[in-house]
């Protein structure tokens, strides 16, 4: 049996910052102990904050009434006009994480809990 071993690089120490202290700064600068505030910061910035109208989801979220392992219909995210029985592999608060099956983990995806994009299952053929 034959063992190389590489060359050990020689490292070269950083040299450490010194970062100040919290409390420590000039006490305008110093808010460490400040509650955060999206008004000082939008001003602070020069930013304007995204209008509500923005956002499909609620401002308020929905139940996720949703288990594991059931059934229902999504449209495939790699073809959007396909719409395929998945199975919910898991949640986290109101997202699911669906596998279309037939299909293996690495094509899971998430889709919110009130997403267009899932229907109960008999959906398509309904229509």
């Amino acid at each position: 049996i034959v063992s190389f071993s590489e060359p050990k690089e020689e490292r070269r120490e950083k040299p450490e910052r010194s970062h100040p202290s919290p409390g420590t700064g000039p006490p305008s600068l110093d808010k460490s102990n400040e509650p955060f505030s999206w008004e000082e910061y939008l001003k602070e910035t020069s930013s304007t904050a995204a209008s509500p109208s923005c956002f499909r989801q609620s401002r308020f979220p929905p139940s996720n009434d949703f288990k594991a392992g059931m059934k229902l219909e999504a449209h495939d995210p790699r073809n959007n006009t396909s719409i395929c029985i998945a199975t919910v592999m898991g949640m986290m608060g109101t997202r699911l994480r669906l596998r279309l099956d037939g299909s293996d983990n690495t094509n899971d995806f998430w889709r919110l809990v009130d997403s267009s994009d899932i229907q109960p299952i008999g959906t398509c053929e309904r229509k």
